[in-house]
């Protein structure tokens, strides 16, 4: 397994991410309307239900950088949940039923905000802990795993599971 990845700056975190989701882009393109509905990929989800997760987690890391840049510590929207599997499940259901269009112009905006929200913030803000975490883990670390790790990960997984097709 590889060392995750480290950027050296701002600049090269912005670079990692564009270049990921470009990657993913790319994977998206290559699909047909019946590939990205088709249930199966990993589990019971579709493309489109993948993409319908990328956003939940992305608009999270959204929400966690503007905290950070406002000072006040957001809402957990899952609380109360007892791990990563429920709140994946929680959000599957409210996203499943979704047209396929409107979940892929919600994956590509929340892009976007991820994109800006990580932009607002200064080096050493992305290189610090959240404030209401118990943890080291620099915010900038979250924002990799929400974006170009999670566009590794599932892109793998549809490449997986096109191979099989």
């Amino acid at each position: 397994m590889s060392e995750p990845f480290q950027p050296a700056n701002k600049a090269e975190l912005l670079t990692h991410i564009q270049a990921e989701y470009d990657r993913f882009e790319a994977l998206l393109a290559s699909l047909s309307e019946e590939q990205m509905t088709t249930p199966g990929v990993n589990g019971t989800w579709s493309v489109k239900d993948n993409l319908a997760h990328l956003t939940v987690w992305q608009d999270y890391q959204t929400t966690r950088l503007q905290g950070v840049l406002n000072g006040v510590e957001p809402p957990d929207p899952t609380s109360g949940l007892e791990d990563e599997d429920a709140q994946n499940e929680y959000y599957y259901q409210q996203f499943k039923d979704r047209p396929l269009a409107e979940v892929l112009a919600s994956f590509r905006t929340s892009y976007q905000r991820v994109m800006a929200a990580t932009e607002s913030l200064s080096w050493e803000a992305l290189n610090a802990p959240f404030p209401w975490y118990n943890n080291d883990v620099p915010a900038g670390a979250y924002t990799l795993g929400n974006t170009s790790g999670h566009y590794e990960e599932h892109g793998g997984l549809i490449r997986q599971w096109l191979e099989k097709q």
